[in-house]
């Protein structure tokens, strides 16, 4: 997700707030339900997750805000639990024996095959006193041992949310004391007042740990607890009005390396964050339509490093030499039109298997790459200082392979599988051929009837490593699963309107024009302006619902 907020751009003075929140925006309606609230208290335009109170993305009068912003936050722990040996039915906590506690659950599964079209299942769930067990349950966890999860947002869990509060704060300072009550999830929001001032806050209860951090399983050998406490809520990470006049967060390590407490060891790539950088410290003021042109962004930092190098490796081989040549001529912009982005997608996800899958087998090798951000500053690490002992093949004797070596056989491997879809000259394979950004329908997701009930299929610019983020899953390339599910920009100085669009419309009945009309804005950059003040709204009304209570 990126979020910025600026407070030196606007004309008026007053400060801009532009939000770019990532989830899986292939489905129609999104996630987002947008929404205007106007009352004689309060006067609110933005989106929010229906059944949820508040706003979490908008403005009101006297504040903006952006909010959703994954900070990945260490909240979970997993742990490791030993079944008492004479006494199944109970879990160890050094010599005291602890019956499991046995929620029994009945689940109503569809079934063409069963009597009314459901089946009916019924699962068993163990509760230790650190949380459920899930080994054996959740995905990636088949294993003999015992193991149990604990969340903090469960245990922090309140009537609220938190969020209602927002729409009544007129200051910065008023939003962070509503955030403090945000405590079941770990999330980055960046807000403005009307007042000049901009703000960002990370959420959420994060535990002290005795073992300091949470990376591997905690191996539970007494009644002793490793949550030690809380993190006190004024050292969770947040800023307000720093020296440099605008703040971000693109899901990157927002706390520095004297921070006292263990915040997270599973963090966004810095690539994101690096090339906001780029674009807000320039000396020049930046604008509304800049912010908006940001969050289109197509330049990819860690292409900037790895694709030279890939490249070099590339031409130095005949029949890998076009692959190469095109990678030299890049721009490293991830452009719809271009075959450069689609040549270092394939060799690079190629290139991480070969260097991994020998050691640790395909399907561990498979398991840690669907997940990006554990490897891709590291393995750039590896690439750029060319000698890690995980290029060479373990499984050749006779000899030694490179960095090199591995790029060359990606390539390879790359003309091969690409040439099913894309044809024989890798100069045609344009990126937006493969990577593209397909609206469902979840009445008919696949087969005969979904382009009639869906979006289409369209054409996409950017990567999992661009402000314009398209992320495809690792094991299957290219098609985007997770992108931008609102684009929003809020001006505090114009009273009339905010620039949002929604990549699947406002509406979530089907066949109405208005699930879909937002589609093409969204993958074309074209501005959709959503209506802020009483005149605005009076003069661009098409349709008036009036419900009257009975």
């Amino acid at each position: 997700n990126n979020w910025a907020a600026g407070r030196k751009f606007s004309p008026g003075g007053k400060p801009i707030v532009a939000n770019d929140p990532h989830l899986d925006s292939t489905l129609l309606p999104g996630p987002w339900y947008p929404c205007g609230l106007i009352t004689p208290q309060i006067r609110a335009v933005g989106v929010n997750i229906p059944g949820m109170g508040g706003m979490a993305i908008g403005r009101t009068e006297h504040i903006a805000m952006g909010g959703g912003a994954n900070a990945y936050g260490d909240t979970q722990d997993l742990y490791v639990e030993t079944v008492d040996p004479s006494k199944p039915g109970s879990y160890l906590e050094g010599n005291q024996s602890i019956p499991f506690e046995v929620i029994e659950e009945t689940l109503k599964i569809k079934d063409k095959t069963a009597p009314g079209g459901f089946r009916k299942e019924k699962i068993l769930i163990r509760l230790t006193r650190r949380g459920p067990v899930i080994s054996g349950v959740m995905p990636g966890m088949q294993t003999d041992r015992v193991i149990s999860m604990r969340w903090s947002g469960f245990e922090a869990q309140a009537p609220s949310i938190g969020l209602e509060g927002l729409m009544e704060c007129r200051t910065v300072s008023e939003v962070r004391r509503v955030l403090k009550d945000v405590n079941q999830i770990a999330l980055n929001f960046v807000f403005a007042d009307s007042q000049g001032n901009i703000a960002w806050a990370a959420t959420g209860k994060l535990p002290i740990r005795s073992q300091i951090q949470g990376l591997v399983p905690h191996v539970v050998k007494d009644a002793q607890d490793n949550w030690t406490g809380w993190i006190p809520w004024e050292d969770m990470p947040h800023e307000i009005n720093p020296a440099r006049a605008w703040l971000g967060t693109c899901n990157h390590l927002t706390v520095k390396k004297n921070y006292p407490y263990h915040y997270t060891s599973a963090i966004a790539s810095s690539y994101r964050y690096r090339r906001l950088i780029e674009l807000m410290d320039r000396p020049a003021k930046i604008s509304v339509d800049d912010h908006w042109k940001f969050q289109r962004d197509t330049v990819n930092l860690m292409a900037q490093k790895i694709a030279p190098i890939m490249a070099q490796a590339l031409v130095a081989q005949a029949d890998t030499e076009k692959l190469g040549q095109i990678l030299k001529d890049w721009d490293f912009s991830d452009k719809a039109n271009s075959a450069a982005p689609t040549v270092f997608q394939a060799v690079y996800r190629d290139f991480a298997l070969l260097v991994f899958a020998d050691e640790l087998g395909p399907e561990l090798a498979n398991n840690m790459l669907r997940i990006w951000y554990f490897w891709q500053e590291r393995l750039q690490k590896m690439v750029l200082e060319g000698t890690s002992s995980w290029f060479d093949n373990i499984n050749t004797d006779d000899r030694k392979e490179t960095r090199d070596d591995l790029f060359r056989q990606a390539g390879l491997n790359a003309l091969e599988y690409m040439r099913a879809s894309l044809g024989d000259d890798p100069a045609k394979w344009q990126w937006g051929k493969v990577h593209r950004h397909e609206f469902l329908s979840p009445i008919r997701r696949t087969g005969v009837g979904k382009e009639y009930l869906g979006g289409g299929s369209h054409p996409s610019a950017g990567s999992g490593e661009t402000l314009y983020r398209g992320i495809y899953e690792f094991g299957d390339p290219f098609k985007i699963k997770i992108s931008a599910s609102l684009r929003m920009v809020v001006d505090m100085a114009d009273p009339d309107k905010i620039l949002a669009v929604l990549p699947g419309g406002v509406s979530g009945r089907q066949f109405d024009p208005h699930t879909t009309d937002q589609i093409e804005p969204f993958m074309n950059g074209e501005k959709v302006y959503w209506w802020f003040s009483d005149r605005a709204i009076k003069k661009h009304t098409g349709h008036t619902l009036t419900l009257n209570p009975q």
